[in-house]
């Protein structure tokens, strides 16, 4: 059979599936759209939040509000500190999630509308006294920054709670970021033409006080559909309760490996982007056409449906392991050209196509990756510890308090304080172009290194799975109750649901790939 027949067959059994599973698998097609159309409106209220990060890159907090990358660094610092304290507490919340819709689900019904609305105030904030700018949109970014974090990070782990197949879960992370790369596609084309009806464009605050209120909220309701239309399924036994006291479930995550290698990477996902993330100044400030801009914001927004969608292809053939070291190792090149040729936009566009490539690969391998460590962790110890695996990012944030001053020292070095513009002399520009490419570099190459030790095979995490299941059947047995061992959102599973997907095998149990016996 040719690619056109392969493809066509993949459609037609998409369809054939749209209300109940295929044949081992738990997810059907119309709830596969459902969370794809809720990351639709995920996308519209991240690309809303992302236009006021703490960056100088940024335009509406740099260019516009005019804070000092400095003074960016220490809200940042202060976000870091307040992330710290705040995470055990969130952490509780989601493995005690109560109204029996699982542990990601009602977030996304929670969360939206207060994140919309504090994203529609940073368009209204004062600017007669730098000092109370500053301060208004500190606390702001705080406070809509854990929101947004928190909301968007439970629309990422829904993803690996709706089916307990890791293969499963590619699929499904695959085809719903194609999906929802919609979103930003479409700001990054509309928000330059947008922007012409303005006077000053991208730099006028009042194009920010129109569309961070129209996308966040739009995005907002279109989130509703991942929260009323899909269902969260995991491999414990009927009666399964989970109480873990907190220092005991630190204890049992940190002694697992996977998760220290997931996290090692993400202290340097920011550094590698340091170079790709300037991709909004190469338009202002080395492209100044708002017209093309639009164009190549479409062009460039093709890379993340490349990556996504040849990810689970990657992985079929490679694994996850070697697709991230593949991604990192083309980020890594593209860094070293804007190294040399960062002055001339088309190069400079290239590069951040490949870049951009490379981050969307890792948009399906992280969360597949990080699924396949929760498993390993109630494989290994009996327990389902979504919200303590976050506890990580204690550990992370602390790391993060200073490799996050790296970016705003180098701004600064070349001259970016409180003035922008700058950035319209060539010979300061490709300066700084070419420090922040080296600091890419750098954190492509540290982002890859902790991947070289993680030797969970795809076999190895279905096997894990098998022999969970294994195990709920045999205590279900044992305790005289009906056998249904995938638990949907707190509730049971039909019986008929459960045994179309769920066929046990009797075999030996898994290894553990750590060398270890099991616990």
């Amino acid at each position: 059979m040719g690619i056109i027949g392969k493809a066509v067959g993949a459609v037609k059994g998409f369809f054939v599936h749209w209300n109940s599973p295929g044949e081992g698998d738990y997810v059907s097609s119309k709830e596969i759209v459902c969370y794809s159309v809720g990351g639709i409106g995920v996308q519209f209220v991240a690309a809303m939040c992302y236009t006021i990060a703490m960056q100088a890159s940024c335009l509406l907090i740099g260019s516009v509000y005019g804070l000092k990358p400095s003074d960016l660094f220490i809200i940042n610092t202060i976000n870091t500190i307040v992330t710290i304290v705040i995470q055990p507490l969130k952490s509780y919340w989601i493995d005690n999630t109560p109204g029996g819709k699982g542990k990601a689900r009602p977030y996304l019904l929670w969360l939206g509308p207060p994140c919309a609305i504090l994203i529609s105030v940073f368009g209204f904030i004062p600017t007669t006294n730098y000092t109370v700018t500053l301060s208004v949109i500190g606390v702001l970014f705080i406070i809509m920054n854990f929101i947004f974090q928190f909301y968007l990070g439970m629309y990422n782990q829904l993803a690996q709670l709706m089916t307990p197949s890791s293969a499963e879960r590619a699929k499904i992370i695959s085809l719903s970021s194609i999906v929802y790369s919609i979103a930003p596609t479409i700001t990054g084309f509309l928000l330059p033409l947008i922007s012409n009806a303005f006077e000053r464009g991208q730099l006028d605050i009042n194009f920010y006080r129109l569309t961070l209120p129209l996308f966040s909220f739009i995005g907002c309701f279109l989130a509703f559909f991942a929260y009323f239309c899909t269902k969260e399924r995991v491999v414990v036994p009927r009666n399964y309760q989970q109480k873990v006291k907190f220092a005991d479930g630190m204890k049992k995550i940190v002694r697992n490996r996977y998760f220290w290698i997931y996290n090692i990477t993400t202290w340097f996902s920011t550094l590698a982007t340091a170079i790709s993330a300037c991709l909004p100044w190469a338009y202002i400030y080395l492209l100044q056409d708002a017209n093309i801009q639009s164009v190549m914001t479409l062009v460039i927004g093709t890379a993340s449906f490349v990556g996504m969608a040849l990810a689970p292809l990657m992985i079929k053939k490679t694994g996850k392991r070697n697709t991230v070291l593949i991604s990192d190792a083309v980020r890594l090149a593209a860094a070293v050209v804007l190294v040399f040729y960062n002055t001339n936009f088309w190069v400079f566009a290239v590069a951040c196509y490949l870049m951009n490539w490379g981050a969307a690969v890792q948009i399906i391998t992280n969360p597949a990756m990080n699924g396949d460590a929760l498993d390993y962790q109630q494989w290994k110890t009996g327990d389902r510890l979504e919200g303590f695996s976050m506890n990580f990012a204690i550990i992370n944030n602390v790391v993060l308090l200073g490799l996050n001053y790296v970016i705003p020292y180098v701004n600064e070095y070349f001259g970016l304080i409180n003035d922008y513009d700058v950035l319209f002399d060539e010979s300061i520009s490709s300066a700084m172009f070419s420090a922040l490419a080296i600091v890419s570099i750098i954190g492509c190459a540290l982002h890859a290194l902790p991947m070289l030790f993680w030797n969970m095979s795809e076999k190895d995490q279905a096997n894990m799975i098998e022999e969970l299941k294994e195990r709920a059947h045999r205590l279900n047995a044992e305790q005289g109750l009906a056998d249904a061992s995938v638990l949907s959102s707190g509730e049971m599973l039909a019986q008929d649901e459960y045994d179309a997907a769920a066929d046990v095998s009797g075999g030996e149990g898994q290894s553990d790939p750590e060398g270890g016996d099991e616990q």
